[in-house]
């Protein structure tokens, strides 16, 4: 969690990843991309989550091409496999 929040604050949110970004070409809508998942993640690291957060996050393709865009060197796929990872813990304690 602690790597996650690390990352999460070297985002600067210029998007210069969203170019990159396959699904973010394809739907238009900025949850779908790299800025928008890093707002996701940081939003669920504050316990913050609706009914998309995991859409937003598991139609990421872990593709890696919004990382050599990154001026800060976020690692956005860590990022969003971290996000994954919460969802999948938060799951299990509902049960």
């Amino acid at each position: 969690m602690d790597k996650a929040w690390q990352e999460f604050r070297k985002c600067v949110f210029c998007g210069f990843c969203e170019s990159s970004c396959p699904t973010l070409g394809e739907t238009g809508e900025r949850g779908y991309g790299p800025r928008g998942r890093v707002r996701v993640v940081g939003l669920l690291l504050n316990g913050i989550y609706s009914k998309k957060t995991a859409e937003y996050l598991y139609t990421c393709l872990l593709c890696y091409a919004c990382v050599p865009p990154c001026p800060t060197g976020v690692d956005i796929p860590g990022l969003v496999e971290a996000g994954r990872s919460i969802l999948v813990r938060m799951s299990q304690k509902s049960k």
